[in-house]
């Protein structure tokens, strides 16, 4: 009998203390999940989200080797979009469309794009308004144009029929640094580039380009709700 009750006696016991290990187990645990939950609150109320449109004009020489013009600097215009990855890193893409020019004597009509995707360090300044940002990337770049072979210094004759039209494709490595301020949702940026690439079995500095424009930070949040019509069903992010 005595046996039995302190079999009992243990179980009761075993189990209280069990039970009450799991419940300290338990209540440790909750601050954690709390903070989780704090932190991911906090990411989904700031201002800004880490996307943002690029959208500006260009002065590049287009194909340096080619563009012997005395004033080679070509306008045209650009956009994309970026992504910080954290606040010392982003990635950026960049799409620029050139007006048609002519370099004459030796290439008429020509068109050229560019395409191309940089990975940009971030430095801010003390106001963390201002950055300068170091980059580098791959473009890939077209280049159509009337090849007349008059004044064709560069031996072109050799590769190109003359009185053709001549599409060329390279791919690139871009080099640059770009400053930027924002003003809350909008920010002004200015970049400069180079871009080398191989043409003609050769392996050149393509593309010397000046960006200048305007950025906007996508809103997000209770900024976004504020900024959309109240009556409108549509919300961004």
């Amino acid at each position: 009998m005595r046996n039995r009750r302190f079999i009992l006696f243990f179980y009761i016991v075993n189990n209280l203390f069990c039970h009450s290990v799991f419940s300290q187990i338990n209540k440790t645990t909750k601050p954690t999940s709390k903070a989780t939950v704090i932190a991911n609150k906090a990411e989904k109320e700031r201002p800004y989200t880490r996307w943002s449109l690029k959208t500006g004009a260009n002065l590049s020489v287009i194909y340096l080797a080619r563009n012997v013009k005395e004033s080679n600097n070509e306008p045209g215009y650009s956009a994309g979009l970026t992504y910080e990855i954290n606040n010392f890193v982003r990635v950026s893409t960049l799409y620029t469309r050139f007006r048609p020019i002519n370099i004459k004597p030796t290439w008429l009509d020509v068109k050229a794009n560019t395409y191309e995707s940089n990975l940009e360090i971030l430095a801010r300044f003390p106001n963390q308004k201002t950055l300068l940002y170091p980059f580098a990337g791959f473009s890939y770049n077209t280049y159509t144009g009337f090849f007349t072979g008059e004044s064709d210094y560069l031996n072109l004759r050799e590769y190109y029929p003359v009185n053709s039209v001549i599409k060329n494709r390279w791919f690139g490595v871009n080099l640059g640094v770009g400053l930027e301020h924002n003003f809350g949702i909008l920010g002004l940026f200015i970049d400069y580039r180079m871009r080398v690439g191989r043409q003609e079995k050769a392996i050149n500095i393509m593309d010397v380009c000046y960006t200048a424009g305007l950025k906007i930070r996508f809103p997000y949040g209770k900024l976004a709700k504020r900024i959309a019509s109240p009556n409108d069903r549509f919300h961004w992010f």
